[in-house]
């Protein structure tokens, strides 16, 4: 399942400047609340904020047909291409 990114339509700042999802581009998934660097390569299609460290820290990740795999997410796997010369 894909992501599912909160839009401004969505947002319940009410308008207050300087909102990370209006006025920032904050990627924030409204299904599962991963965000950013925590974004999982699929939507687990459920709430899985309490994974979001291990996610980030590249210990977890979550593809469909496999389920929650001790991998790196695709944040993780582009910062090591980075590292190795390969991005």
């Amino acid at each position: 399942m894909d992501h599912q990114y909160r839009e401004p339509k969505d947002c319940n700042c009410n308008g207050e400047p300087g909102c990370m999802v209006c006025d920032g581009g904050l990627s924030i998934c409204k299904v599962c609340g991963l965000m950013e660097g925590s974004l999982t390569t699929d939507c687990p299609g459920e709430w899985s904020g309490k994974k979001s460290e291990e996610i980030y820290a590249g210990n977890l990740d979550y593809r469909e047909g496999q389920g929650w795999v001790e991998e790196k997410n695709p944040t993780n796997q582009m910062w090591e291409r980075a590292r190795n010369g390969t991005l």
